[in-house]
């Protein structure tokens, strides 16, 4: 675990508020305003601070999962030609094996690097010179975010400026959450997904609040021991690892381990209905449920499971300054009780996605403003939003999108498969799993050696979650 302390002091400390630390490494780089660096990290201090001093530096910042492949790396440097790749030790080998393919990507800085023309990290920090920040305008593009869904060949990358991050602490934060620097934060979301990056990082940083990252993918046990020791007042999480501490919680006889809590914060998939009473009676916290999209950087709507009127199954309501609206397919607006798709406006919205990539039509920014997302939804008379399923068949597993396309091409590259159909099922618990039909390729026969062996298959050929 790391944890990010007081802010304002570990931003002192580490000195990025007096020049000195990584920016000026990255200037000394000939890193230029506006070039793209590309980070791919565990949820370590490092990482934090390579992307304060990337924005620092005034470049723009490209967490990207670490769970992501070689050829995953490939396709979002050439992407967002990024010219600078800032890693971790175990992610070295995967940045290393697409260099010949990456040209404009002239630097590799590692923590702890073991790779010929790799830059050591520290040795960098130890070596630059302090320099002051470089100059920023609101809506200058700082960050740059991958929006889960992006499939094969069709990225989406969403730019976010001061602008941006502002609004979206405004409405999400300030309003919703009301932090402060009273505020103690355990944020087990990704820093490479808009939800992560803002619960983990940038609104703590906002309000100078305390704050534990997890490097390692979270556990119960280490996720109990953060709150026993740490003594969090909110929890960032997936409704999956609230369904993995209600689990293991109830198995190994731990009463109600959440019930200090001041939030419960769920996020990046949906909250199966079945979930909410078992995280209130198991874990001992009522849950803040939210709906959000990396184009806003935060949760266009959401409430608290105990919010007057609110059930089960419901995303709440419009956050303070986002406008949303649901119209039909000739884009007009339905009716309370009717289901449409899911349109909104706000201060925290991007501008348009990196490259001008407009996704044949769907999932962009029209003319008056207002965004049309892939969802639909249904209004009831009380206000509260439903979520009625998509425009398209992805899915989230573990709040990271699935493409079944992807995991059909997969599999049909394994000679024992003929044909494939990959669909989203529940599990026992409510929550969204892969679920592939497969017909067998002839001499190959069906079982649960096969079964396994294109598990492993799939697990090798795409990032382990799908």
């Amino acid at each position: 675990m790391s944890e990010v302390g007081n802010l304002a002091a570990w931003l002192l400390n580490d000195a990025l508020s007096n020049g000195a630390g990584p920016r000026p490494a990255l200037r000394t780089l000939k890193l230029q305003r506006g070039e793209r660096v590309l980070i791919l990290m565990h949820d370590t201090i490092e990482a934090a601070v390579a992307i304060l001093a990337v924005i620092h530096a005034g470049a723009v910042a490209v967490p990207v999962s670490e769970l992501s492949t070689p050829d995953d790396v490939q396709e979002y440097v050439l992407h967002g030609a990024a010219v600078i790749a800032i890693v971790d030790e175990p992610h070295e080998q995967v940045v290393d094996a697409v260099r010949a393919e990456t040209p404009d990507l002239r630097e590799v800085i590692s923590v702890r690097a073991s790779l010929p023309g790799v830059h050591d990290y520290q040795t960098l920090v130890d070596g630059a010179a302090p320099q002051p920040p470089v100059p920023m305008g609101e809506a200058d593009i700082s960050l740059l975010l991958y929006s889960a869904g992006s499939g094969p060949g069709e990225l989406r990358a969403v730019p976010h400026s001061k602008r941006t991050i502002a609004a979206a602490n405004n409405s999400f934060a300030r309003d919703l959450l009301q932090l402060t620097s009273a505020d103690k934060i355990l944020s087990v979301a990704r820093l490479s997904t808009a939800y992560g990056l803002g619960a983990g990082l940038l609104l703590p940083l906002a309000v100078q609040a305390e704050c534990l990252l997890f490097p390692a993918q979270p556990r119960s046990d280490t996720v109990f021991k953060a709150v026993e020791t740490f003594n969090p007042t909110v929890l960032f999480a997936t409704p999956s690892v609230y369904a993995q501490l209600a689990h293991d919680a109830e198995s190994g006889g731990i009463a109600k381990p959440l019930a200090r809590l001041r939030h419960a914060v769920a996020g990046a998939e949906g909250m199966p209905e079945r979930l909410i009473p078992r995280i209130r009676s198991v874990l001992g916290t009522e849950v803040v449920v939210g709906y959000g999209l990396t184009e806003i950087f935060q949760f266009a709507l959401a409430g608290r499971s105990d919010d007057p009127g609110a059930r089960p199954g419901v995303c709440g309501k419009p956050l303070t300054g986002v406008q949303v609206r649901l119209v039909d397919e000739d884009g007009d607006p339905v009716g309370i009780d009717e289901i449409g798709t899911l349109e909104l406006m706000c201060g925290s919205l991007f501008t348009g996605y990196w490259g001008g990539t407009t996704d044949s039509g769907l999932h962009d920014l029209k003319s008056d403003g207002w965004f049309t997302t892939r969802d639909r939804f249904m209004v009831d008379r009380e206000g509260f939003y439903h979520h009625c399923g998509r425009v398209d068949d992805l899915f989230k597993v573990g709040g990271k999108w699935v493409s079944p396309s992807e995991v059909e091409r997969a599999l049909v590259a394994h000679e024992a498969v003929w044909e494939a159909a990959v669909i989203g099922a529940d599990d026992d618990e409510g929550l969204m799993k892969p679920l592939a039909f497969v017909v067998t390729n002839v001499g190959h026969e069906a079982g649960p050696k096969l079964e396994a062996e294109l598990k492993e298959y799939v697990k090798a050929s795409l990032a382990p979650y799908k």
